[in-house]
């Protein structure tokens, strides 16, 4: 045995030895590595670090300048903006134009407040030399001294800016505050378009560069360096260094990719340079860090890697040698105490430690097997002989109870027995807990939960046996003698205790019967018929409840005499009444009626039975059935797309489940009659509301030449509101009623200039305008082009 034991010793100093060294070796080779290659990625990672800070800035900053579009967006569609400046209204109503612009002060108001961030914004009216801003209007020349007079620009140059056409960009500019204090700005310069000329308003929203600054002083990229924020035009707009870019730098090679590294000296010092452009806005943003910063973190690890790879070298060798030995004592004297034993043979190869798995796996799974076994088959056994105990056949094999009981660990304290029948209600709760289990194995976890529960709550006073029977679990219940004379209430306890623990720990819903007593053993199949019996009543009674055998045989008794009903109650006039809520789909209705008929049938004294409730179940199903036949074809009703819809309703266990498939088997035949009297309905208005369109369209035709034709014209023409006539021909055709009569006049007026040769003013006159210059709103808005150009092309057409 000694030669064994030392050539497996061997084999396993190798084994550490090679191991010792590999993990001492493994950082030395990675320092080697990292030390070569650190020179390669150096550039990479200052550019990456670099990228990563300035990704940090755009995105910030990229937030300011996309809410300076967002209200550019908001001032420039501002209802009362568009109106003023687009709009003819004021050729009419001149006196109304001071007045929308305080309307449009008033709502840059809601803007100012909205966007607290925005230091100033306004807008510039080019045409009257005014401008707006929140809650004032002034002229251009006053608001140019208050807000830019000592930026250094003149008046003139202000203007010729605010002045250009299709404009929109960022430029630096200086304001003064409230107080007299100069800030340089970003400002978003936006003008309105009206024609190829000119341009009539420009809006003006600045961001002071204090306050973009103040946003990223935080970034580790703003404290150590140099941060450009430069328009499209590569003008600079903000920065947070007094130092100028050079020109030689590739502006026009930035995209919003992070760039390439370019190395600029200032002075004697280095920098390396980082651009990246604002997919968004265009903005280019441009990084500027010393370099020195990033060479002296490269040299200290250097300087650590070497240093720790000649610490790693010595001290390894020794800690090495050191482990070898004193780990391997207490593995020899396991290998010693393993190869002396008779039952685990020595592998013909391998070390020590395969020798040991091998030992120890065989020694727990037998151990293992046996256990399982001995359990397995105990509990089968005694659950089995429990079965024919329940049966009244537990002495067929020959062996006397006596000896059975105590084969089991079984033992009777007295000769009163009853058994409580435990049938098991689905439950989500309790499923959802073990779904990741097999059926079979779900199972056998419940049948342990019940067993435990209940034994343990019947053998605080008495003596319970738990065991599966025909897909139920039955508790045999063995009362001791005790002097308690209402032994009832005692088994109604463990019912009911065991119900409420089983629900609230574990989720398992039950339905137990609860058998009479009985005395001497050969009772215990009468009071397990007894229980069964009074389970069945689960139909009538409801599922989740307690049903006691003796309870129920004296309300049958007090209940049962000459004039007790046989039949239920479901009358022809009742039926007669549930067709004709379900014939007009009138759900609540055919519901109470259903809820009736089954309150009177279940909840009567005595209940029906069992085989009445199932052929009431058929009847009122039958008569659901007769309702779809009668207001449709049965083959294309839903009852086709499903077969197995009315056996399932026949199928059920208590009168709630009864209840719940019948009432939504009503609803799906109340929504089907409504469903199909909706269909019907609509229809026919369908069809007279195109023959309403029908003929309004041909009033349209005949009157359009009446100046007068108009929506109430039109309205009191067919007897109907003006407004509920316009909605309805909208609604039909997607097309407003005033629009189709100038539609219809556009047309008839481009006819007769066209054919006629009638001039623009008798055309109008023709088709119903008395103001050619309505007319020629009218025609321009349809057509894109003024009456005038459309008779000019057909004329030089023909």
């Amino acid at each position: 045995m000694r030669p064994v034991i030392a050539l497996r010793r061997k084999s396993v100093i190798v084994t550490w030895m090679l191991s010792y060294l590999a993990v001492l070796l493994l950082p030395l080779i990675v320092s080697v590595f990292v030390y070569i290659v650190a020179s390669r990625t150096l550039e990479s990672q200052i550019h990456e670090a670099n990228g990563s800070l300035l990704k940090q800035v755009r995105e910030m900053m990229d937030s300011y300048f996309q809410a300076m579009e967002r209200l550019n967006f908001e001032l420039t569609w501002n209802v009362r903006m568009q109106e003023l400046l687009y709009s003819n209204k004021y050729l009419s109503h001149p006196e109304e134009y001071n007045y929308d612009l305080y309307q449009i002060s008033q709502d840059m108001r809601d803007y100012e407040k909205a966007y607290t961030f925005i230091d100033k914004f306004y807008t510039f009216l080019n045409r009257d030399q005014l401008v707006i801003w929140p809650s004032l209007v002034r002229d251009g020349a006053y608001a140019y001294k208050l807000l830019h007079v000592s930026s250094g620009a003149g008046y003139d140059a202000w203007l010729e800016t605010l002045n250009r056409r299709d404009y929109l960009d960022y430029l630096p500019l200086v304001r003064i505050d409230d107080s007299g204090v100069q800030h340089n700005t970003v400002a978003l310069i936006s003008s309105y378009t009206m024609d190829k000329n000119s341009s009539p308003a420009t809006n003006v929203i600045m961001i002071d560069q204090d306050r973009i600054l103040n946003s990223i002083r935080n970034v580790e990229l703003f404290n150590k360096g140099h941060v450009f924020i430069l328009s499209p035009q590569n003008e600079v707009l903000v920065s947070n260094s007094a130092v100028s870019l050079t020109d030689a730098l590739p502006f026009d090679r930035f995209t919003d990719e992070l760039e390439p590294l370019y190395y600029w000296k200032i002075g004697d010092k280095r920098y390396e340079v980082t651009a990246i452009v604002s997919s968004r806005s265009g903005l280019k943003y441009v990084s500027m860090i010393p370099s020195n910063l990033y060479w002296e973190k490269a040299e200290l690890v250097r300087n650590l890697t070497i240093a720790s790879a000649g610490v790693s070298l010595l001290g390894g060798a020794l800690l090495m040698t050191f482990f070898l030995r004193r780990n391997y004592n207490p593995l020899r004297n396991l290998m010693h105490a393993v190869s002396g034993n008779a039952d685990v043979p020595l592998p013909g190869a391998g070390n020590e430690f395969q020798l040991l798995e091998q030992a120890i796996h065989r020694t727990f799974t037998k151990l293992d097997s046996m256990s399982a076994q001995i359990d397995r088959q105990r509990q089968l056994v005694r659950s089995h002989f429990i079965g024919r105990l329940l049966k009244g056949r537990a002495d067929t094999a020959g062996i006397p109870i006596e000896e059975s009981l105590a084969a089991f660990h079984m033992a009777f304290a007295s000769d009163e027995f009853a058994v409580i029948v435990l049938a098991v209600e689905p439950s989500e709760a309790f499923d959802e807990r073990l779904s990741h289990m097999d059926p079979a194995a779900k199972r056998m976890l419940l049948m342990f939960i019940v067993t435990n529960v209940v034994e343990e709550l019947a053998s605080q006073r008495n003596i319970g046996y738990v065991a599966e029977v025909d897909d139920v679990f039955a508790c045999l219940v063995n009362l001791r003698q005790n002097g308690e004379e209402n032994r009832g209430e005692e088994l109604m306890r463990i019912a009911s205790e065991a119900q409420r623990f089983l629900a609230e720990s574990y989720g398992i819903q039950l339905t137990l019967a609860v058998s009479g007593i009985h005395r001497t053993a050969s009772g215990i199949a009468q009071a397990y018929v007894e229980a069964l019996d009074a389970l069945e009543y689960k139909l009538v009674m409801g599922s989740k409840e307690i049903l006691s055998y003796e309870e129920l045989q004296r309300r049958i008794s007090s209940a049962a005499g000459p004039e007790s009903e046989v039949g239920y109650y479901y009358p022809l006039q009742v039926e007669q009444q549930l067709i004709n809520y379900a014939k007009v789909g009138d759900f609540e209705k055919a519901k109470r009626t259903l809820d009736d008929i089954i309150e009177i049938n279940f909840r009567r004294t005595p209940a029906v039975s069992v085989p009445i409730a199932r052929c009431l179940t058929l009847n009122l199903v039958s008569t659901m059935i007769k309702t779809v036949s009668e207001i449709g074809s049965l083959q294309d009703s839903f009852l086709v797309q499903n077969p197995r819809r009315i056996e399932r309703l026949t199928q059920f266990d208590t009168v709630q489940e009864m209840q719940r498939q019948t009432t939504e088997f009503l609803r799906q035949v109340c929504e089907y009659t409504a469903g199909l009297r909706q269909q019907h309905l609509q229809q026919s208005r369908q069809q007279a509301l195109d023959e309403l369109v029908r003929e309004v369209k041909e009033l349209i035709g005949s009157r359009y030449s009446d100046p007068n034709l108009n929506i109430s014209m039109i309205g009191h023409a067919f007897d109907m509101k003006p407004t509920y006539l316009s909605k309805l021909f909208k609604d039909h055709t997607g097309e407003g009623l005033l629009d189709c009569i100038n539609k219809t006049r556009v047309e008839q007026a481009k006819r007769i200039m066209a054919e006629d040769g009638q001039s623009v003013t008798d055309a109008a006159g023709l088709v119903g305008f008395n103001d050619v210059n309505a007319f020629i709103r009218t025609f321009k808005k349809y057509e894109g082009i003024t009456p005038g150009k459309f008779k000019e092309a057909a004329e030089a057409q023909s």
